[in-house]
């Protein structure tokens, strides 16, 4: 099977590292010096049992020459799907399935400006992964895969499934994709800006009380926006798992701290930004998450002020 791998990002590289040992997988990234060094020095995974593995795989520009693939797993970030999508829409066939298990909400919708939905399969997964350097990366933790399946996509999603069971990825089939992008989603409100704001790893969401009191705070907001359209998360069991996820992930760098360390646009407007305009719409308040949305944005600002200066 051939596969692309869309952004060269801690997550993308996992991927990329598992499923070439079992298919023929190449990169997408748009940084011509990560894209030298990848292809120079290959991937280096080092697991949480200080094992490590290296993996040569090709990675190209969005502009080069390249195989058409048959299933494309979007790794970038969410809000820069449109972007990247458009800059390799040439090699999206009729057949070609298009795979999200990015973090966000909305990506679904993203993806079918380039593909039929019978093509495009939303999951997510637990996996905690940090980037130490170009082609270096942390696994923090092992997870389960989820893939969303519904009444157009079920034979990509049986492509899919058999393609990531293969290559040793544990997996489960949801008939609920909502559902599942929410409570990934709630997840991703309940660690990412807090530990981005402190600048500590996920451990910081069980480990600090006032830490864990923010988070929860956010969870219980959340879930109850989402409530108001008809749904009906439990907040206490909803926050459980985010503080299990938390230590399961204890030593990784959340994906919205890794983009303030570089100085680099968050997706804080496909996380926590989400609540704020579902709960405008139902005329309700959701005074922590736009706290947090507004505290994000004040320092991207600030980071991007200093790039400035230099």
């Amino acid at each position: 099977m051939k596969i692309a791998i869309l952004g060269a990002g801690a997550m993308g590289l996992i991927f990329a590292s598992v499923l070439s040992e079992k298919n023929q997988v190449f990169l997408i990234d748009h940084r011509k010096e990560k894209i030298t060094r990848l292809n120079k020095e290959g991937i280096e995974v080092k697991e949480n049992n200080d094992e490590s593995k290296t993996s040569k795989i090709p990675c190209y520009k969005y502009d080069e020459d390249m195989p058409r693939p048959d299933i494309i797993f979007v790794f970038i970030k969410a809000i820069k799907n449109l972007e990247a999508l458009r800059n390799i829409s040439r090699l999206i066939s009729e057949d070609t399935i298009l795979v999200s298990l990015q973090n966000g909400y909305g990506n679904d919708k993203d993806l079918e400006e380039f593909q039929d939905k019978n093509q495009v399969v939303i999951g997510s997964t637990t996996h905690g992964a940090t980037q130490l350097s170009y082609g270096k990366i942390f696994h923090a933790g092992s997870g389960m895969t989820y893939l969303g399946q519904n009444d157009f996509n079920y034979e990509s999603v049986k492509i899919v499934k058999k393609v990531l069971e293969e290559s040793g990825f544990d997996l489960e089939v949801s008939h609920d994709i909502d559902r599942l992008v929410i409570e990934k989603l709630f997840i991703n409100i309940g660690i990412n800006a807090i530990t981005a704001l402190l600048d500590r790893e996920n451990a910081c969401i069980y480990k600090d009380d006032y830490a864990r009191e923010m988070s929860k705070n956010l969870v219980y907001e959340a879930c109850e926006i989402f409530n108001l359209e008809g749904f009906d998360f439990d907040k206490e069991k909803t926050f459980e798992k985010v503080l299990m996820t938390a230590e399961k992930t204890g030593k990784n760098t959340s994906s919205m701290r890794a983009d303030l360390l570089k100085g680099n646009e968050t997706e804080i407007d496909k996380i926590n930004k989400v609540i704020v305009d579902k709960a405008r719409k139902q005329n309700r308040k959701s005074p922590y998450n736009e706290a947090i949305s507004l505290l994000i944005k004040a320092k991207e600002e600030e980071l991007w002020k200093r790039k400035c200066l230099y």
